[in-house]
């Protein structure tokens, strides 16, 4: 699968198809892939694997550009007989133009930074559009989609991509957002363009930012917290256990939390650990472990949950000897260990993801994505995740990742009704309730919720499992709820 060698850079893609520093290819929790970091930098965790994903603390749920519309905006099923006007920028009386923001691949693939892509993401977006409008388009209005390139690896590259679709075509909604090290950029389309926007990265200062909707179909970080130790928990693996807690300071908001969520559970940590070096300083994560290991073990804990700074973590528990449960929140750290983790060290830790790749693929609604795609393109081989190889494009990635944000778009905007408004729009995503979505079996949005998939299992480390990322399912995929 893709290798996407990006050396020195802190690889934090969410939904990105690769993995770095030799590691195969992993998506986990409905969607988002994690990617690792190089040979000679331990990767980033990745906030929203989620099941997921999943995206401080208390409040990060509130707000999300909604303008304050009341719950009674929009809801009609269809035009019927309400004339359809030019009711907001990108939104006329015949059209609803989104943007669609694509990974640049192609470009990668001539830096040499990765093998191969997701097929021609331009003609996958293209085809969903297509099918919707043939099927009557939203409220009486067809789409129109405006697809483009961004550049995962330069900021101001990323926002001119944002500047064209926001700015250049004055879409009503941009699909995808921006990943990786760009993420930042997010704030582009929901802050200063206000801009409706379907996927990127929710983090609470970002959201601060956001002057329209914003929906992440992955599960929030806040909530995959909780979700983890309920999982946790009905499984019995929280019964009488002395747990202690280390965060990293990339996720100090998760980390403060974390005692009252335990407490919450029965359980008073013996511990609570602040891991204040960077991710990435190696040698300084190393040198810090020997210090938390023997904290760890004066205080007799027989469980360590990290909260970040996973591969450290594992690396500094197995070199010192502690003979202690693993439970890492970030499945990422786990599915790309890089080339200074021993994949032994992590054996029998415990994280939580969503659906495998091959699970993604075979879920009904992405069945009826699979079907639209072959049937327009029958010249087109669509290969399972599993059959793909190394220098074949991973078409399931596109396939599954835009038939499934089309998807959410469609859904929150033919609830909003013929009246299409960012304060429709906002009213809409707090009301639709139970969805499922291609990859995503058990979703929902309602109000206060910025985050779609409740699809969770717990999964285990087997260094010496053949499947990518070496991540076996613990648990069936689970209703998360929220």
């Amino acid at each position: 699968m893709a290798k996407l060698r990006l050396l020195v850079l802190v690889c934090t893609f969410a939904l990105i198809a690769a993995a770095c520093g030799g590691s195969a290819e992993t998506t986990t929790n409905d969607g988002d892939t994690d990617t690792g970091g190089s040979d000679t930098t331990e990767p980033a965790d990745s906030g929203d694997d989620d099941g997921g994903g999943d995206e401080g603390a208390g409040d990060e749920d509130d707000g999300g550009g909604d303008d304050g519309g009341d719950d009674d905006a929009g809801g009609d099923d269809g035009g019927g007989d309400v004339e359809l006007t030019a009711s907001w920028r990108g939104v006329t009386e015949d059209t609803i133009t989104i943007g669609a923001s694509m990974l640049d691949f192609p470009g990668l693939i001539e830096l040499g930074l990765s093998t191969e892509g997701w097929g021609d993401q331009p003609l996958v977006w293209q085809t969903f559009v297509d099918d919707l409008n043939a099927r009557g388009g939203i409220n009486g209005r067809m789409v129109e989609v405006i697809p483009e390139y961004y550049n995962v690896i330069d900021p101001v590259a990323a926002e001119e991509t944002c500047v064209k679709l926001t700015q250049d075509n004055e879409v009503f909604a941009v699909l995808g957002g921006f990943l990786g090290p760009v993420e930042p950029v997010n704030t582009c389309v929901v802050g200063i363009n206000e801009t409706i926007l379907i996927n990127g990265v929710i983090t609470p200062e970002r959201l601060a930012e956001a002057e329209a909707p914003w929906v992440q179909p992955a599960a929030l970080r806040t909530r995959r917290l909780d979700v983890f130790l309920d999982l946790l928990d009905q499984e019995g693996m929280l019964e009488g256990k002395k747990v202690a807690v280390v965060g990293s300071v990339e996720q100090a908001d998760l980390a403060d939390v974390a005692p009252a969520a335990l407490e919450a559970r029965g359980i008073t940590p013996v511990a609570v650990i602040a891991n204040d070096v960077p991710q990435g300083d190696i040698v300084g994560s190393d040198d810090a472990w020997k210090i938390f290991a023997e904290k760890i073990d004066a205080e007799g804990a027989d469980a360590v949950l990290v909260i970040g700074s996973g591969q450290a973590a594992v690396r500094g528990m197995d070199a010192n000897g502690l003979d202690v449960e693993k439970w890492l929140l970030e499945s990422n750290a786990l599915s790309n260990l890089g080339a200074e983790t021993n994949k032994e060290s992590a054996r029998d830790a415990i994280t939580v993801t969503g659906m495998t790749d091959d699970e993604r693929w075979e879920q009904e609604d992405t069945l009826e994505c699979r079907r639209v795609f072959s049937e327009a393109h029958p010249d087109i081989e669509l290969k399972a995740p599993a059959d793909v190889v190394e220098g074949e494009e991973a078409w399931f990635n596109s396939i599954i990742n835009y038939c499934s944000w089309l998807s959410l778009f469609e859904k929150i905007a033919t609830e909003a009704g013929p009246e299409l408004t960012h304060e429709s729009f906002a009213a809409a995503m707090g009301r639709l309730g139970d969805i499922s979505l291609p990859g995503i079996p058990f979703g929902s949005l309602t109000e206060g919720k910025l985050d779609v998939s409740n699809s969770f299992r717990l999964s285990i480390f087997d260094p010496d499992a053949s499947d990518p990322g070496d991540l076996k399912p613990l648990t069936d995929i689970l209703n998360g709820g929220g």
